[in-house]
């Protein structure tokens, strides 16, 4: 300790002239109180009179906030600003609040813009609950033509196309967004309803606590071995899940709800969680149903078409074969009666008046023995019935061949549809659309 530091008379140098003097700062909550003798006000070991200190009283003055609780209440107000009224303020207030605080705000506390109209519908289509509807409305879906949807669903959890191994929509729990592929045809609406309420029943296993998912899981599973072997959804569950192993548990749940439904429904606690999220699930699954029992409904009725047809050429076939055989019959007996008549004509009249004949004319009709010329003229008659009825059958045929081909054509261009149609539920092999 130095010497020349200010002592008391009593010898004591005061802690604040040492901590002074070294270069320490002390810190000291409230006013700092000097050195004072015990015993009140007075002079002090220095010298000095001490008075002690009595604060100003404010008119309307306010308890002071502690630093400590301001800075509290300030970081409070910050990070509801930043997780939810930030999450709830225009895009643009938004995009300025990361240039300040130089940080990337996570896609769930953007804003979330409102749903458009179509969202809406989809919504209700797809049955969902109010909790539903937020989980959807959040994940700020895009319902997307071909062109814009390919390679959106490279990852994340997607949902397989039916009949197909391509992705038609898909969930990213990164930044808790829905992407939905929409064909072009309108008669595959259900498709798309089908596939919203897939992608959400994503999102709503992501809510679900560990606790739920833990029971829900091996009631899934029990769900999906009863399938019979062949069951499409079996395929559909492998080709989602892939080598992803630790996605199947999202991946039964989402094909689960929408797809299947038993007289009853299905494990009580498991539709209660599925509850949470769709109003009817038993119409839900119908929507499924239904467009399915729309494409097979257009199979089968193209097939049993195609069945009847391939029955009317055949019949087209036997008549045209049998009209062919018929006129080729008329025309030998027609050259063999003209030589005939010719022949007779060229006999003596004596002889042709002994002349006798019998025909078996080409179609069965048997020409008894008579006079020649009597043969002859039936034989005559026959062939002026056929040159009536030939022409009569030959437009029969024709009309029924030509009928044949106009069925024909019509089946082809349902084919045609159907199968673009059908190509249409794998975005890769589709039209673009702008939808």
């Amino acid at each position: 300790m130095p010497d020349d530091l200010p002592r008391s008379p009593s010898g004591r140098v005061p802690r604040w002239v040492v901590d002074e003097a070294s270069g320490r700062v002390v810190q000291q909550f409230g006013p700092a109180e000097p050195f004072r003798p015990a015993g009140g006000s007075g002079p002090d070991e220095f010298g000095q009179v001490w008075t002690p200190a009595v604060p100003a009283r404010r008119r309307g003055s306010r308890p002071v906030v502690p630093v400590l609780a301001l800075v509290l209440l300030v970081g409070f107000g910050c990070t509801w600003w930043l997780t939810d009224g930030l999450s709830r303020a225009p895009a643009g207030v938004v995009d300025a609040a990361e240039s300040v605080f130089g940080v990337q705000l996570s896609p769930g506390l953007r804003p979330v813009p409102p749903p458009t109209a179509e969202v809406v519908a989809l919504a209700g289509e797809a049955h969902l609950t109010d909790e539903g509807r937020e989980l959807l409305y959040g994940a700020r879906p895009e319902l997307l033509g071909a062109a814009a949807f390919a390679g959106r669903c490279d990852d994340g959890h997607a949902a397989g196309a039916v009949a197909h191994d391509g992705a038609v929509g898909c969930y990213k729990p990164g930044d808790e967004s829905i992407v939905v592929y929409v064909p072009a045809d309108a008669r595959l609406h259900g498709f798309v309803v089908e596939t919203v309420a897939h992608e959400t029943l994503h999102a709503a296993w992501n809510r679900l606590s560990p606790a739920d998912q833990m029971v829900v899981t091996p009631l899934l599973e029990a769900e999906v071995a009863a399938l019979a072997p062949d069951d499409p959804m079996r395929a559909q569950i492998d080709g989602s899940v892939g080598t992803h192993l630790e996605s199947r548990p999202t991946e039964l749940f989402a094909y689960v709800g929408t797809q299947l439904w038993r007289d009853g429904g299905l494990a009580p606690a498991l539709e209660a969680v599925y509850a949470r999220f769709v109003v009817d699930r038993a119409a839900l699954v119908a929507v499924h149903t239904g467009f399915l029992s729309q494409l097979d409904t257009m199979r089968t009725d193209i097939e049993a078409a195609y069945r009847t047809l391939v029955d009317s050429e055949q019949a087209n076939a036997l008549s045209r074969a049998q009209y062919d055989a018929d006129a080729a019959a008329v025309a030998d007996y027609r050259a063999e009666y003209q030589a005939k008549a010719a022949e007779v004509a060229a006999m003596p009249e004596e002889r042709r008046a002994r002349l006798r004949l019998s025909w078996r004319w080409w179609d069965g009709t048997d020409l008894p023995m008579a006079p020649a010329e009597q043969t002859l003229a039936t034989a005559a008659d026959l062939l002026a019935r056929d040159d009536a009825e030939l022409p009569a059958r030959e437009a029969a045929v024709g009309a029924a061949e030509a009928a044949a081909a106009a069925e024909r054509a019509r089946l082809d261009g349902l084919t045609a549809d159907f199968d673009t149609l059908q190509a249409q539920l794998d975005p890769t092999g589709s039209q673009p659309s702008s939808s």
